[in-house]
């Protein structure tokens, strides 16, 4: 990002899982046909503040709901929200790949005794580092995290994030999307299949396909399918996004 230039990404997801996979990859249906769901609506921002160093910004809004036979839990919060700076390390080939850095923490902006939960409610904070790179038929990036929460209720949570994105333009105004992106939360053992955003120890990849459509200029509109491909405490779940580009 070019100082002075800014980046808007408004992004809407909908998840939703009735089985989940314990701890050893054996899978269950929710009892008493249970079944997860979340709708998360969120703004990235991007700023450059220097040629090489850019304010990142992220607000998240989730509704969450579990319900079976039995019960019915809802909830609407804001989930984490982040705040950090990234750094652009290295170009190379002409400006063609980039190499950076982002560091950003992690402000809980809601009560910890929501069910289901949006987080845990804790403090966080995250390093990462970002390769990306793009020509004229192609592009791609890829990140790789570790994140920190701090706070006694659910231990000392360690996760660390992953994800690869490729994209083919399709002409001048359109373009096809995959990626595989993951979390792997470490260090506890609290696990409540009903409650997946308060599990601290669980892996799950998934898998997202995406077509983008050019609206004016350098702007862009995406909407994708994505579903869980491996889960270790984790719901097993799939569902749709839509995100648009906006740069000014």
């Amino acid at each position: 990002m070019r100082k002075g230039n800014a980046l808007l990404a408004p992004y809407l997801s909908y998840f939703v899982a009735n089985q989940y996979r314990d701890l050893n990859g054996q899978k269950y249906n929710y009892a008493n046909d249970g079944k997860y769901s979340s709708f998360t609506m969120q703004l990235y921002l991007e700023y450059g503040i220097t040629d090489h160093l850019d304010l990142v910004a992220k607000l998240p809004l989730t509704s969450a709901q579990f319900k079976d036979n039995m019960q019915r839990n809802s909830n609407t919060a804001l989930s984490d929200v982040e705040i950090g700076l990234k750094y652009n390390l290295l170009e190379f080939n002409q400006k063609k790949y980039f190499l950076s850095a982002q560091a950003l923490a992690a402000v809980p902006l809601y009560s910890k005794n929501g069910n289901p939960s949006t987080g845990y409610g804790q403090f966080g904070s995250e390093l990462k580092l970002l390769f990306s790179g793009t020509t004229p038929a192609a592009y791609f990036n890829v990140e790789a995290g570790y994140r920190q929460y701090f706070g006694n209720t659910f231990g000392n949570v360690g996760q660390v994030s992953y994800i690869a994105t490729s994209g083919l333009h399709l002409g001048k105004n359109n373009q096809l999307m995959g990626e595989i992106n993951g979390i792997s939360s470490l260090r506890s053992n609290q696990f409540n299949p009903e409650n997946p955003a308060s599990n601290t120890e669980f892996t799950f990849v998934k898998a997202n396909i995406g077509f983008g459509q050019r609206i004016t200029g350098d702007n862009w509109i995406f909407a994708g399918l994505f579903h869980d491909i491996f889960n270790r405490n984790s719901g097993i779940g799939q569902g749709v996004t839509v995100t648009g580009i906006i740069r000014f």
